[in-house]
C-alpha cells in the first residue's frame, strides 16, 4: 500500500507553498512537486544517500535561468530532521535557500 506526504509552508509575509512526496516504485525514485504562491513549479527526485534523503530537480527562475535544485533531509539526535536547501545557476555554487529544523510537535 502507498502513501502520500502533503506539505504545507507558510511564512509570517504571505508567501506560502504546498509539496506532494511520493514513493514511485516502479522507477525506484522518491518524489516531490512543490508549488508556491510566486508561482513556482519545482520538480524533485532521489533517493536514499546514506541515511540522508537527496532529491534535486531544475526551475526556471522568473529572468529565465535555469537554477538547479538540491534538497536534503538528514536525521539528527533525539528524532528531528534538518532540511537544507541549495541552488545554483546553471555552472555556479551551490548556495544555501533554506537551512531548517524539523520536530515533532507536541513531543509525539
Amino acid at each position: 500500500m502507498g502513501c502520500v506526504l502533503h506539505e504545507r509552508y507558510s511564512t509570517g509575509d504571505g508567501y506560502s507553498g504546498q509539496s506532494f512526496n511520493i514513493y514511485d516504485a516502479s522507477r525506484k525514485v522518491w518524489h516531490q512537486t512543490w508549488v508556491d504562491s510566486s508561482g513556482e513549479l519545482l520538480i524533485l527526485e532521489g533517493e536514499l544517500v546514506g541515511e540522508s534523503m537527496i532529491l534535486t530537480g531544475r526551475a526556471t527562475g522568473a529572468d529565465g535561468q535555469a537554477v538547479e535544485h538540491r534538497i536534503t533531509w538528514t536525521p539528527q539526535p533525539g528524532g528531528s530532521v534538518r532540511q537544507h536547501w541549495e541552488s545554483a545557476v546553471a555552472g555556479g555554487e551551490w548556495e544555501t535557500v533554506f537551512d531548517g529544523m524539523y520536530t515533532r510537535e507536541g513531543g509525539r
